[in-house]
Protein backbone atom coordinates (compact mmCIF):
# COMPACT_ATOMS: atom_id res chain seq x y z
CA UNK A 1 0.00 0.00 0.00
CA UNK A 2 2.73 2.21 0.82
CA UNK A 3 4.44 1.66 -2.52
CA UNK A 4 1.20 2.81 -4.34
CA UNK A 5 0.46 6.06 -2.61
CA UNK A 6 4.23 6.81 -2.65
CA UNK A 7 3.76 6.41 -6.46
CA UNK A 8 0.55 8.04 -6.69
CA UNK A 9 2.12 11.38 -4.60
CA UNK A 10 5.09 11.51 -7.19
CA UNK A 11 7.48 10.50 -4.71
CA UNK A 12 10.50 8.12 -6.09
CA UNK A 13 10.01 4.72 -6.24
CA UNK A 14 11.91 2.84 -8.37
CA UNK A 15 15.70 2.62 -8.26
CA UNK A 16 18.03 2.76 -11.37
CA UNK A 17 17.99 -0.89 -12.16
CA UNK A 18 14.03 -0.26 -12.24
CA UNK A 19 14.10 3.03 -14.74
CA UNK A 20 17.06 0.56 -16.72
CA UNK A 21 14.43 -2.03 -17.27
CA UNK A 22 11.65 0.53 -17.78
CA UNK A 23 13.22 2.09 -21.02
CA UNK A 24 14.08 -0.84 -22.38
CA UNK A 25 11.20 -2.34 -22.28
CA UNK A 26 10.00 0.77 -24.09
CA UNK A 27 12.34 1.18 -26.72
CA UNK A 28 11.73 -2.97 -27.19
CA UNK A 29 8.00 -2.22 -27.51
CA UNK A 30 8.84 1.25 -30.05
CA UNK A 31 11.30 -0.96 -32.01
CA UNK A 32 8.45 -3.88 -32.64
CA UNK A 33 5.77 -1.15 -34.00
CA UNK A 34 8.52 0.59 -36.25
CA UNK A 35 9.40 -2.95 -37.66
CA UNK A 36 5.26 -3.65 -37.60
CA UNK A 37 4.79 -0.57 -39.90
CA UNK A 38 7.81 -1.07 -41.85
CA UNK A 39 6.50 -5.08 -42.77
CA UNK A 40 2.80 -4.05 -43.36
CA UNK A 41 4.30 -1.13 -45.79
CA UNK A 42 6.13 -3.55 -47.16
CA UNK A 43 3.20 -6.37 -47.90
CA UNK A 44 0.93 -3.84 -48.96
CA UNK A 45 1.87 -4.16 -53.06
CA UNK A 46 -0.46 -2.04 -55.31
CA UNK A 47 -1.22 0.72 -53.33
CA UNK A 48 -0.41 4.40 -53.96
CA UNK A 49 2.58 5.93 -52.69
CA UNK A 50 0.48 8.22 -50.49
CA UNK A 51 -0.21 4.98 -48.54
CA UNK A 52 3.38 4.82 -47.60
CA UNK A 53 3.76 8.61 -46.60
CA UNK A 54 0.71 8.43 -44.29
CA UNK A 55 3.25 5.97 -41.89
CA UNK A 56 6.01 8.27 -41.62
CA UNK A 57 3.76 10.05 -39.16
CA UNK A 58 3.42 7.05 -37.07
CA UNK A 59 6.74 6.00 -37.76
CA UNK A 60 8.03 9.64 -36.40
CA UNK A 61 5.66 10.18 -33.37
CA UNK A 62 7.51 6.67 -32.05
CA UNK A 63 10.62 8.10 -32.29
CA UNK A 64 9.46 11.34 -30.54
CA UNK A 65 7.97 9.05 -27.89
CA UNK A 66 11.51 7.57 -27.33
CA UNK A 67 13.51 10.56 -27.11
CA UNK A 68 10.61 12.08 -24.33
CA UNK A 69 10.83 9.00 -22.09
CA UNK A 70 14.64 8.64 -22.30
CA UNK A 71 14.34 12.28 -21.60
CA UNK A 72 12.24 11.86 -18.52
CA UNK A 73 13.88 8.82 -17.32
CA UNK A 74 17.13 10.94 -17.06
CA UNK A 75 15.40 13.59 -15.02
CA UNK A 76 14.45 11.08 -12.79
CA UNK A 77 17.83 9.27 -12.36
CA UNK A 78 19.31 12.79 -11.70
CA UNK A 79 16.98 13.33 -8.91
CA UNK A 80 17.33 9.36 -7.68
CA UNK A 81 21.07 10.01 -7.50
CA UNK A 82 20.54 13.47 -5.48
CA UNK A 83 18.18 12.28 -3.27
CA UNK A 84 20.83 8.79 -3.24
CA UNK A 85 23.71 11.25 -2.23
CA UNK A 86 21.93 13.09 0.36
CA UNK A 87 21.25 10.18 2.44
Amino acid sequence: MKLALDFLALRPVFTRCGIMAIWYGYLAVTLFQIIEFAGFSMSASGVSALYHLSLVAPILFSLLYVALVRLFLEIALQFIEKRTVQL
